[in-house]
């Protein structure tokens, strides 16, 4: 029996209590009387209040009454403040974060299937860049810029500078594209992975026993707000087929922005010592053996791109080169430790920049409930506890009625 039927139930009986004592002149029978008709009041007070939160007592009295279908959506929006507040602060999703070791889940990711490809999608991008470059204006600018400057020419500058270059070229804007492509088409495979839901769906798991505890807002909150894992990556899917929709519009801020990052990067890459030293060694190579840039250099560039083994051989120190980077991650804590602190930082900035966003998510997730469904499910939730204090209204109130009548009974005796 529910509890509503129970209340029901008790105030039913109360009614005919008071029915059944109603003619007896008794003490015992006016104790019993009075306490029913106390009971019967507190009973339907209770339930008129408990009603009045839901709908109309009695389908028509409605002042002051529906509270919960005239408030919804203040409703949400004070959910949506203390979700902002509790669930989705930065710095308790920071703090989470920081627990992971991304570093090896990214080796793992690797090991699994992740590494291959890498790889294919890597060889397809520099596939992408020989095919579209213009190996006669290329040969012949670096040509020239290297019989001018011989043993003093900074050939670690000009690389930069191609590079700063070329990313304004629509060559530049094709592999810009490119590789923006090869984003979107590894994410929905990579979000689709049994091993990331499950993940997802664990953490979410653990976060919801240790986040919600004894609160009962919290535990309502998180039954309101869909965060399976299919939702979310489904969510995040979306977010990035319109996010690089806007990076492939050649007009949009968000492209023109990335291409500002792009190069930052490059010159960010000029300063660091590990690549001054590779091309100081290929300049070494150079300059040492006086290979003849005028008359070799354009013919080698050109030879070298359409030449099938020159361009196996690159693939092949490409593929070492990423098996090796992958296996030293996995056993080089400083590495580790480097990997983590970009991802801490990346992942930092994107919360920060974008904790709005979770806000408008969870506010959506919760205007989608309808009146009518908003307030079936509070009444879901709450609907026993509340069906309990009717009970207990009529409880009191039949103490109630009993003990005035009690007390009165004593004073008018005592008054003679």
């Amino acid at each position: 029996m529910s509890k509503k039927t129970q209340a029901t139930l008790v105030l039913v009986i109360m009614f005919l209590g008071f029915i059944a004592t109603y003619n007896l002149n008794s003490f015992w029978g006016l104790l019993l009387n009075h306490g029913f008709l106390a009971a019967l009041i507190g009973g339907l007070a209770d339930w008129f209040a408990v009603t009045a939160l839901f709908r109309k007592p009695l389908g028509f009295i409605s002042y002051r009454t529906e509270i919960l279908p005239r408030n919804r959506e203040r409703i949400m929006d004070e959910l949506v403040k203390f979700i902002g507040r509790d669930l989705l602060n930065p710095d308790y999703i920071i703090s989470n974060v920081k627990n992971y070791n991304m570093a090896m889940m990214v080796v793992e990711y690797a090991q699994r299937g992740g590494k291959e490809k890498a790889k294919v999608a890597l060889k397809e991008l520099v596939m992408q860049v020989i095919n579209s470059l213009d190996t006669k204006k290329v040969g012949y600018s670096l040509a020239s810029a290297l019989k001018s400057r011989r043993k003093n020419f900074n050939i670690s500058r000009l690389i930069i500078q191609f590079l700063l270059a070329f990313i304004k070229t629509p060559a530049g804007d094709r592999c810009i594209d490119y590789l923006i492509k090869m984003v979107r088409d590894i994410m929905p495979n990579l979000l689709a992975k049994d091993s990331l839901h499950k993940m997802i769906d664990d953490n979410v798991s653990i976060i919801k026993q240790k986040y919600i505890g004894d609160s009962q807002k919290r535990s309502f909150m998180f039954d309101m707000v869909d965060l399976s894992s299919e939702n979310l990556t489904q969510k995040l899917n979306d977010k990035i087929d319109e996010y690089t929709n806007l990076l492939l519009d050649y007009d949009s801020k968000e492209r023109e922005h990335l291409k500002v990052v792009l190069a930052e990067k490059i010159e960010s890459l000029g300063k660091r010592s590990g690549y001054k030293l590779k091309v100081a060694q290929l300049e070494h190579y150079f300059f040492v053996k006086k290979f003849d840039f005028s008359d070799h250099l354009v013919s080698l560039i050109d030879s070298f791109c359409q030449n099938n083994e020159n361009r196996e051989q690159l693939w092949k120190q490409i593929e070492d080169y990423i098996d090796g980077i992958i296996e030293k991650l996995a056993v080089n804590d400083k590495m580790q430790a480097r990997l983590n602190n970009f991802f801490i930082n990346t992942i930092t900035k994107i919360i920060q920049n974008n904790s709005q966003w979770g806000l408008d998510y969870i506010k959506d997730e919760l205007m989608k409930y309808s009146q009518q469904e908003f307030v079936d499910l509070v009444e879901k939730r709450v609907g026993d506890d509340l069906q309990m204090i009717r009970i207990n209204g009529s409880v009191v109130g039949a103490i109630a009625g009993m003990g005035l009548y009690v007390i009165s009974f004593v004073v008018e005796r005592m008054c003679g």
